[in-house]
């Protein structure tokens, strides 16, 4: 398995992770919510951390080609 892919895998496990932790307080301090209010935040919030994912990802990529670059300038001198 290369590195990216365990990137990917770490950040999507991070993202889900966080997800289950904000339904879970969420639930936890349920007093006037209803379900379908929870359901709309838990979804609010799986949206943010995708958007947040793809963010990471996307930065890692300029930056990995940055270096690739250099590297490929330094090696030829």
């Amino acid at each position: 398995m290369n590195v990216e892919t365990q990137f990917v895998r770490a950040m999507v496990g991070y993202a889900l992770a966080r997800a289950h932790t904000q339904r879970t307080r969420a639930a936890a301090g349920q007093t006037r919510r209803t379900r379908s209010e929870l359901g709309a935040s838990a979804l609010e919030w799986a949206i943010i951390s995708a958007i947040l994912v793809a963010a990471a990802l996307a930065i890692g990529l300029v930056v990995r080609n940055v270096i690739d670059k250099r590297t490929g300038e330094i090696q030829n001198g």
